[in-house]
């Protein structure tokens, strides 16, 4: 399937396949209707600065000769790995972040994850200043907050950029761990809300101007291995908009929730170091 983040987000896309995969093993609405969630599409979030930027930035007067939709044929120059961290590698990784770095307020699974992924890319692309980022859902954290099933957008994004040079190796996998733990606790402790009147993408940057910008699609937190349409659930979930939009993936592993399975799209040599990278450093960090 595919959708535009103008209609909504990854929390809108689950709760969909969820009705959706309800009413496919039933048979019929009738068991959603009296167990599920319906959506809620109320206009609820109300930031009019905020609308007004983005709407000046996209260029409304030319947005019809200006859009097209990505293509979904990925570049024929890359190639795709799917990297699974186990539940007690992510602990150690967890364990040698707060041994190391002890003042550190903020050490999750996921900031681990994706710590020790952007450092082994970096260090495998070897690009001059490199930026992280990744999106968090801001329905529960509103004041006040917004349903659960709200359907559309409410995510704001939480970015880290350092020089690639600052995140090779062990030392640069402790960096971005570093650079990210601190960026998500400050954006989810912002005394003025988690969801400032910014402007566009581009103005976090002002002069500095990455070479290299990575994203994260999906969460583990929606278990679409669990989604289930009558026929058993799916043997492997893929994301395909990794191939041409510079982006990791990152979702609960089919067996074991607790464990990540990450996708990465890379080109063919910069995979084959990247592989070796990932697999030399858990056996020499861990």
């Amino acid at each position: 399937m595919t959708n535009h983040h103008s209609l909504g987000d990854a929390s809108t896309r689950f709760c969909f396949l969820k009705a959706w995969t309800s009413i496919a093993q039933s048979g019929t609405d009738e068991l959603f209707l009296t167990n599920g969630t319906l959506p809620v599409y109320d206009r609820l979030v109300q930031y009019p600065k905020l609308d007004e930027s983005y709407l000046k930035n996209a260029k409304v007067e030319t947005f019809n000769e200006e859009y097209q939709p990505p293509s979904l044929s990925g570049p024929t120059d890359k190639v795709r790995a799917t990297v699974i961290l186990i539940r007690t590698v992510i602990n150690q990784l967890k364990k040698l972040v707060s041994t190391q770095l002890p003042t550190l307020v903020y050490v999750s699974s996921f900031t681990v994850a994706c710590g020790y992924i952007w450092s082994c890319i970096a260090e495998s692309r070897n690009d001059e200043l490199e930026l992280f980022g990744f999106t968090i859902d801001c329905r529960a954290r509103l004041d006040p907050p917004i349903p659960a099933a709200y359907f559309g957008n409410c995510v704001t994004f939480c970015v880290a950029m350092d020089k690639a040079k600052q995140l090779m190796g062990k030392e640069g996998f402790l960096n971005a761990a570093k650079l990210l733990g601190e960026s998500l606790h400050k954006t989810l402790t912002d005394k003025d809300g988690i969801v400032k009147d910014l402007g566009s993408f581009e103005d976090l940057f002002f002069e500095l101007k990455p070479t290299t910008m990575m994203g994260v699609a999906g969460t583990p937190k929606l278990k679409f291995y669990d989604l289930d349409f009558g026929w058993g659930k799916p043997k492997k979930h893929e994301t395909v908009s990794i191939d041409y939009n510079g982006s990791i993936s990152m979702a609960a592993c089919k067996d074991q929730n607790e464990d990540l399975e990450i996708g990465v799209c890379l080109s063919a040599s910069e995979m084959e170091v990247f592989v070796r990278i990932f697999n030399d450093g858990l056996e020499t960090y861990i």
